[in-house]
């Protein structure tokens, strides 16, 4: 507001001012808005409307940067993952370090409980920026990279969550990866979390083109809809790690 600088000659006169002396004839003009709710919040997609939950505590104790969506313990239920702390305050505001990296284990429902640091692993104590998920050993399990602002690229093995079923696919040459495509684990009549191939996602992150999917017993299949809106299911061999399935619904190669 640069009128304020003519109306007031020091620091002191402004400190001393109301909002009706502040603004004067732009007092009429102003409009009031206000914020209800300044958690961190997750909001579920109910079809015609959502449903707002506050994350847990943990959660709220420092900034989130990246929200990382992957199943790590492999239970057949999404979880999320938050990078933290935001170290460039002013000098007279202490730094938002209460953070250490967050994962937060979803029960399917939509409720997530914070898995302490001495149990997850993940214990990152500067100032977390993009984080991204992928199997990067090829062992079934999600792992986890997170970076940090001035400080080291961090990458965190998964050991214990149980291995799923690596799912490539192979699009049209202008999409190899098929970017935009969603696939869904089934097993018997239920069907896992849908799950979208991404360009892109969270914080200056970009999640591997290759999926892992969770939470199937007995004879699985797997549904997959193209960014076209063509769909397929497509079963997957007994006992195969992995499958690459190709635009037109046939599965290409498995290990």
């Amino acid at each position: 507001m640069p009128f304020l600088r003519g109306r007031f000659s020091s620091y002191h006169s402004f400190a001393e001012a109301g909002v009706e002396e502040a603004l004067g004839e732009y007092l009429a003009q102003a409009q009031m808005v206000e914020a209800n709710c300044l958690e961190s919040t997750l909001l579920l997609n109910r079809g015609q409307t959502f449903e707002r939950r506050s994350l847990p505590l943990e959660a709220q104790l420092a900034p989130a940067f990246a929200v990382v969506v992957a199943d790590f313990d492999g239970d057949g239920f999404e979880d999320l993952f938050l990078s933290q702390n935001f170290f460039a305050v002013e000098p007279e505001t202490s730094r938002y370090d209460a953070g250490r990296s967050l994962w937060l284990r979803g029960d399917g429902r939509g409720g997530l409980q914070a898995v302490p640091g001495q149990e997850s692993g993940l214990l990152v104590y500067g100032e977390q920026r993009g984080a991204t998920a992928g199997d990067f050993d090829g062992d079934g399990r999600i792992d986890l990279v997170v970076t940090q602002n001035a400080a080291q690229t961090r990458l965190f093995r998964n050991l214990r969550g149980k291995p799923g079923l690596r799912v490539r696919l192979k699009g049209p040459p202008g999409n190899p990866f098929g970017f935009g495509a969603q696939m869904r684990l089934k097993s018997g009549d239920r069907l896992g979390p849908a799950r979208e191939v991404h360009g892109g996602g969270g914080y200056w992150s970009q999640d591997s083109p290759v999926q892992v999917l969770t939470g199937g017993d007995g004879p699985l299949q797997v549904w997959v809809r193209w960014p076209g809106g063509k769909t397929f299911t497509v079963p997957v061999p007994s006992g195969a790690a992995e499958i690459r399935i190709g635009i037109d619904g046939n599965v290409l190669q498995l290990k």
